[in-house]
Formats: structure tokens, sequence, C-alpha cells
């Protein structure tokens, strides 16, 4: 995800936090509360969803962190390697062959240890990377539920009202019969 879209998601966020305050202090102020309940939803969906940024950007950046750490290790190896070749092409004779065959020895046993450490830093990153898509999936999922929680028992608010209303318009008329009579 470019830094372009991270802004714009925290852009959107916070737009979804005002609406929802906005909903909130609305049906506050008009006693509608099926909309200071879905305003409240909105502010809850949007802090989870700035949860979810938060802790993909984290990720995001353990794992370029683990790839510099990979960059620089490799960059002393080269160095290593490279002080290492200098001082063999001082030597001669039998010592040219020694330290030879210690400079390849090295040189191998530093390139599987840099082979080993970079597979295992990509690998820390990769974990992490899907360990914060999980939880990040995971936060959506119980904003899902609570939506739906939410949307429910605004339905059923919505429904006892019109019960009441129906059952005050039988009553009424029922009233109206007996003055009429």
């Amino acid at each position: 995800m470019t830094d372009h879209d991270k802004a714009g998601q925290a852009r959107e966020g916070l737009v979804d936090t005002v609406k929802g305050k906005a909903k909130e202090v609305w049906g506050a102020v008009t006693g509608n509360d099926s909309l200071t309940a879905e305003g409240q939803l909105q502010q809850a969906e949007a802090a989870k969803r700035k949860q979810a940024g938060t802790a993909e950007a984290l990720a995001d950046a353990e794992a370029r962190e683990a790839r510099d750490q990979a960059a620089a290790a490799q960059r002393l190896g080269a160095a290593e390697r490279a002080e290492v070749r200098t001082e063999a092409a001082a030597e001669k004779g039998v010592v040219d062959n020694q330290r030879a065959a210690q400079k390849r020895a090295a040189d191998q046993a530093a390139h599987r240890k840099l082979e080993q450490e970079r597979a295992q830093a990509e690998i820390d990153a990769q974990r992490k990377v899907a360990e914060a898509e999980a939880e990040k999936r995971a936060e959506v999922r119980d904003a899902d539920r609570q939506l739906a929680d939410a949307l429910e028992d605004h339905r059923e608010a919505v429904e006892q009202s019109d019960a009441a209303r129906a059952e005050a318009a039988r009553i009424r008329r029922q009233a109206d019969n007996l003055n009429t009579d």
C-alpha cells in the first residue's frame, strides 16, 4: 500500500468519525436512540479501521527494517570478503595457499550465515505481515458483527415502534366508536 493510499484511508477514517459523532449528537438532541447508536457504531468502526491501518503500517515498518538489516548484513559480509581477498593477495607461496583456503572457508561460512539470516529475516517479515493481516481481518469481522447486531437492534426498535403506533391507532378508533355510539 502506498503512502498516498494510507493518507486517503486516514482521511476517510477521520470523516467517518466526524459523521458518526454528528449522528450521535443529532440523535441525542432529537431523542432518536437508533441514530445515536448508529453514530456510535460508525465511530467504533472508524476506530477499528484506524487500528487496523496502524497495525498494517507497523508490520510494513518491521518488514522494511528486517530487509534493511539483511542488506546491512550482506554489505558487512561483502566488506569482510574484500578484506580477506586483499590480505590473501599480499601473501606468497604456501602462506598464500593456506590463506586462500581459509578465505574460501570463511567466505562460504559467511555466505551460508548470510543466506540463513536473510532467509530468516524474510520469514520473520512474512510472518509479521501475515499476523497483521489476520488481525486486521479479525477486526473487520468483529466490526461487521457489531454492525449486524446494531442493525438488528434498530430493526427490533422500529418493529416495536410500529406495533405501538398500530395499538394507539386501534385504541383511538375504539374510542371514536364509543363516542359516536
